[in-house]
């Protein structure tokens, strides 16, 4: 199969990625919409790629119908990343890097997007976030059974926490297209350097004393807390409790990898600590002393 035939076939699977979003599988395509994008950049000169996304672009408007430029929408705030992941492929820069641009670029487009939709409806999106959330909670409630203002307290709770879902949200995205893409790229004879195997997996000790300081700062705020630091707090215990368990997963295939366990026990042993959050306390002893060494001490 030749090159033009290759890419062909990922500008009909861009396409109908793309059309996808009108279906109810939106909240799983939208993951999968940058890795045709991505493949074809990476695959595909300048001009080339250019070529193929104006057709791409122009059936999914003609063929999306009143929706159209809701999809033509998406489909450019997906390209912006794609390109940028593209590029760090054809540098051929490692994984993280890769990870590291798409997040970048997904975050900025978030961020740019709120604040173009705030500017041109002259609204404010947190008060406007909170009173939709409130409404729609209330409609669970209609018996009137719970506490009085329980909407409320949750609505600001999920608007609180609004850093950390953008953060979340961008990050998984690059995550999943690097996971997919690279292995996409392969059928395309492109070979693309994947992730550090998950025993390796090992964060920056001085992340343990950002989390002393935020939880130090958190016993200072109260339930009326308001502005900038009480916000960045409530945010931040979340995002690093998540590093902290990334910490645990690769602290689990490292011991597995000494002990010569079995490959399908770390996998099980991972189970619990993503459905349990507390259990990030294992990922924080590990970044906090030196147990992996004291582990390979012992297995000599």
């Amino acid at each position: 199969m030749n090159l033009s035939s290759k890419s062909l076939i990922w500008s009909t699977v861009a396409i109908l990625l793309l059309l996808s979003i009108l279906t109810p599988l939106s909240a799983l395509s939208a993951f999968l919409i940058m890795t045709p994008m991505v493949v074809l950049f990476t695959m595909l000169k300048p001009k080339a790629f250019v070529l193929h996304m104006i057709p791409i672009l122009l059936l999914a408007f003609l063929l999306s119908g009143a929706f159209g430029v809701v999809v033509i929408a998406l489909a450019i705030f997906f390209l912006v990343p794609s390109i940028f992941m593209g590029k760090q492929y054809k540098k051929g820069a490692p994984a993280r890097k890769v990870i590291v641009h798409g997040f970048i670029a997904i975050l900025a487009l978030l961020l740019l997007e709120l604040a173009l939709f705030a500017w041109q409806f002259d609204v404010n999106l947190t008060t406007e976030l909170s009173n939709w959330l409130r409404d729609a909670l209330q409609q669970f409630d209609t018996q009137r059974m719970l506490k009085e203002g329980w909407e409320s307290k949750y609505a600001n709770a999920i608007v609180t926490a609004l850093p950390m879902i953008l953060l979340m949200s961008a990050a998984m995205f690059a995550i999943i297209t690097h996971a997919i893409a690279r292995r996409a790229l392969r059928t395309v004879d492109i070979h693309v350097e994947g992730m550090p195997q998950a025993h390796t997996w090992q964060l920056p000790r001085s992340i343990v004393t950002y989390y002393l300081i935020a939880v130090i700062s958190s016993f200072f705020m109260t339930e009326e807390s308001s502005g900038f630091w009480d916000l960045a707090i409530t945010n931040l215990l979340p995002i690093l409790q998540m590093l902290f368990i990334v910490q645990a997963v690769g602290f689990v295939f490292f011991l597995a990898h000494e002990k010569k366990w079995s490959k399908i026990a770390p996998l099980l042993l991972c189970i619990p600590l993503i459905l349990y959050p507390p259990l990030f306390i294992i990922g924080l002893l590990d970044m906090a002393f030196p147990l992996r060494r004291l582990i390979t001490n012992k297995s000599k």
